[in-house]
C-alpha cells in the first residue's frame, strides 16, 4: 500500500516494567502517549459543545457569547474536516484502496470535493443528499475562511458633531448567537451521521456518531434538528 506506519516495540523488565521503548527499531529518548484515532476527532466536538454551552441569550454577555461561539463554529468545522481525513484513511487500509488514502491526506482540497469522491471511492455510492451537503458545507467553509484570514475594510461613522474613520463592520458579531453555532454544529454532525449511513448501513444510527464524536447524536435526531429528511432526500 506504500502507508507508512510507526512500529512500537516496549523491552521489559523481570518485573514487567519498561526498559527500553523503541520507536521503528530506535531507542526513544522522550516520552510517548498513543490514543485512538477516534481521540483526534472527539478533542474538536468536545471543544465545541463546551464552547456551545457557555453561551446564552442574554444580550449583556454578547462579548462572551462571541468568544465562545466562535471556538464552538470553528471546532465544529475542524472536527468533521479530522473525522473525514482520518475515518477514509482508515477505510482505504482496510480496502486496500490507494486513491482513497491519497485524497483523505490530501491537502488544499475542498471539503465537498472529498465529501463527493471518497464516499464513492471506497462505497460505490454517494452520500445521502450529496448536494445539499456540500452546498452547506460550503457555504460554511466560506465563513470560516472570513473568520480564520480577516481583512480589514475600513469604515466612517459620522454624526453631527463627531466624524470617526476607520471603523470596521466586524462579521464576528454573528457568532454571537447561539442558533447560529448550534446549527453549524449539527451539520458538521449530519455529515458524519450521513457517511455512517454509507458505511455501516441501519446499525450506524445509534452508535456511530457517538463512536467518532463522543455525542449523544444520530442521524434522526440531527436530522429532526435541522429539518430535512432523515433519509437524505
Amino acid at each position: 500500500m506504500g502507508c507508512p506506519v510507526a512500529d512500537f516495540i516496549f523491552d521489559l523488565n523481570d518485573d514487567g516494567t519498561v526498559r527500553t521503548a523503541y520507536k521503528d527499531g530506535t531507542p526513544m529518548t522522550t516520552t510517548m502517549r498513543l490514543e485512538l484515532p477516534t481521540a483526534i476527532v472527539h478533542t474538536y466536538f468536545k471543544s465545541a459543545v463546551r464552547n456551545l454551552r457557555q453561551m446564552t441569550d442574554d444580550e449583556v454577555d454578547h462579548e462572551a457569547n462571541r468568544l465562545h461561539g466562535l471556538q464552538c463554529f470553528l471546532m465544529s468545522l475542524v472536527g468533521v474536516e479530522a473525522f473525514i481525513n482520518v475515518f477514509f484513511h482508515q477505510a482505504g487500509i482496510e480496502r486496500s484502496l490507494t486513491e482513497v488514502i491519497n485524497l483523505a491526506n490530501k491537502d488544499k482540497t475542498t471539503i465537498e470535493h472529498k465529501l463527493s469522491h471518497l464516499p464513492r471511492q471506497t462505497y460505490g455510492s454517494n452520500l445521502p443528499a450529496q448536494k445539499r451537503l456540500n452546498k452547506k458545507m460550503r457555504e460554511l467553509y466560506d465563513l470560516r475562511s472570513k473568520i480564520v484570514h480577516p481583512k480589514w475594510e475600513p469604515s466612517s461613522l459620522a454624526m453631527p458633531g463627531l466624524s470617526i474613520v476607520g471603523m470596521v463592520e466586524n462579521e464576528q458579531q454573528m457568532f454571537e448567537n447561539r442558533d447560529l453555532c448550534r446549527e453549524a454544529l449539527c451539520w458538521c454532525l449530519l455529515v458524519i451521521a450521513r457517511i455512517g449511513m454509507l458505511a455501516r448501513g441501519s446499525q450506524a444510527d445509534d452508535h456511530f456518531v457517538w463512536y467518532w464524536t463522543s455525542l449523544s447524536e444520530t442521524n434522526a435526531s440531527l436530522s429532526a434538528a435541522l429539518n430535512v429528511p432523515p433519509d437524505g432526500a
